[in-house]
């Protein structure tokens, strides 16, 4: 049913147009009459109409002045001008006002009814797309997270051209800022995780969905953040991270991850320009290739060393000891699957440590050099600006 509304000063017109419109065999309602352009507006605000019939000459607001409001305001509402002025200008003006239709008094019966017609065929046509928009628009919020995985997918297999590109981050909201970091997850190298949920086992869906959960929380602080599956079951995404930061929310991810997940995994993490994602992307994927290519005594030495580097005595031997073999079997081992030395691996461990905590506490230099396993600040502050470049008070008045 279409509401209408009749606007003149004339009572007996505004009655004739009623009888008029409620005679033709329309959908329609008139819902209120206004006397004056003002009290038109009033009654347009209040009962927010489909369609109004509106006179030109009026007081206090003239039919004109009314148009104005009401394109101005009410979008929604459609209008028909009833006039008895047979003047061009004033045609021309109320087209430009968005008027539908200029009806001269008197009144033709057949020529009200098409105008009437044209404008609720219109309505209909209008209905039926928002309809569908807000379906669509529906759908997209149910399904935005898995779409933006095909997205990124795509993109990243060098599917879109750059239009394509920008048009689809447009429709999904996907909003990439100048500090980005791109972060890259396999836990293929230890697929018996049980993410603790029990002894029972999990289908790979649930796994993953599981994984990019946690890991969406571990980044939450870091948003937007955005999340999917690569071809590999790797659990990729690109976040807002300020590149001072990146180690230590590696180390962090890292941490936080093999504690939850109870098992060793595999976290590369990069800054990333927009412009470059796919090669970011790609050249952390063969670091991850590359990883899970270690064997398997380099792996047990990773997992010992991640729960073990803040301990302050913490060397080769006994790392070499905890998995049963020689101390130079495993130095060579790790030097050609990891490209560093065991030293440089175990310095790297506690600098980013150090960096987290410095984020997270208030613990001065040398307590932070204690907790994560030098004896000395000395020690503690050769080794942070060599891997850094900076000393820890620096690094610390920087993150201020």
């Amino acid at each position: 049913m279409w509401k209408i509304v009749i606007a003149d000063d004339e009572p007996k017109i505004r009655q004739g147009l009623r009888e008029l419109v409620e005679s033709f065999s329309l959908s329609l309602r008139v819902c209120g009459e206004a006397k004056n352009g003002l009290e038109a507006l009033k009654l347009i605000e209040r009962e927010q109409p489909d369609i109004a019939l509106v006179d030109i000459c009026m007081p206090k607001l003239n039919g004109l002045q009314l148009l104005e409001r009401i394109r101005d305001t009410h979008t929604g509402c459609r209008t028909i001008i009833v006039s008895g002025y047979n003047e061009f200008t004033y045609a021309k003006e109320a087209l430009t006002l968005g008027v539908r239709s200029y009806i001269l008094k008197p009144i033709e019966e057949e020529e009200l009814y098409e105008a009437i017609c044209s404008l609720t065929e219109e309505l209909s046509r209008e209905r039926s797309k928002q309809r569908f928009i807000d379906l669509a628009n529906y759908q997209l919020e149910q399904h935005r997270e898995y779409l933006q995985g095909v997205f990124f997918n795509d993109w990243i297999e060098g599917k879109l051209s750059s239009g394509e590109r920008q048009d689809q981050k447009e429709l999904l909201s996907v909003h990439i800022g100048e500090e980005a970091a791109l972060i890259l997850v396999s836990t293929q190298n230890n697929r018996n995780l049980s993410l603790r949920m029990g002894d029972g086992r999990i289908s790979d869906d649930v796994y993953q969905f599981a994984l990019k959960n946690i890991l969406r929380e571990l980044l939450g602080k870091c948003e937007p953040v955005y999340l999917f599956m690569d071809r590999y079951q790797n659990v990729a995404g690109i976040f807002h991270c300020p590149k001072q930061e990146e180690s230590s929310i590696k180390r962090h991810v890292e941490e936080s991850l093999e504690q939850t997940l109870g098992g060793t995994c595999t976290v590369v993490t990069g800054t990333c320009e927009e412009a470059h994602f796919p090669e970011a992307y790609g050249e952390a994927l063969r670091e991850v290739q590359k990883a899970l290519e270690c064997r398997p005594v380099v792996t047990e030495a990773k997992k010992y060393l991640y729960e073990h580097f803040r301990e302050p005595d913490m060397e080769l031997n006994l790392v070499a000891r905890s998995i049963g073999i020689s101390p130079a079997y495993l130095s060579r081992l790790m030097k050609q699957e990891l490209g560093m030395s065991f030293k440089d691996f175990l310095t790297s461990l506690r600098i980013n440590e150090a960096i987290v905590l410095m984020r997270s506490t208030g613990c001065s230099i040398n307590e932070i050099a204690d907790m994560v396993g030098y004896k000395s600040q000395h020690y503690f502050s050769t080794a942070f600006k060599n891997s850094m470049g900076i000393s820890p008070s620096e690094h610390r008045k920087n993150i201020g």
